[in-house]
């Protein structure tokens, strides 16, 4: 029972994989660089001469709240 059950299991992964690969040819989303292509280069351009800012980039996810479990010490510049 636990064989066919995982048989089942990886066929079905398998069908979503599928349908998720139609998905993204029929979105045009299946180039090598789809992200390249979709990112906001003014928010990345830097100046060779430009002063630091307090923060290089803000990003919310969810709301914030994966945001709050990053730890500060991390990112900061002054250990």
């Amino acid at each position: 029972l636990t064989t066919q059950l995982l048989a089942a299991f990886n066929i079905y992964l398998q069908i979503l994989q599928h349908i998720d690969q139609c998905f993204c040819t029929a979105l045009k989303r299946d180039m090598p660089d789809l992200h390249l292509l979709n990112t906001c280069l003014t928010c990345f351009y830097r100046l060779e001469d430009e002063l630091d800012l307090d923060f290089n980039w803000l990003v919310t996810m969810d709301g914030n709240n994966s945001l709050k479990r990053w730890d500060p010490a991390i990112y900061e510049k002054n250990l």
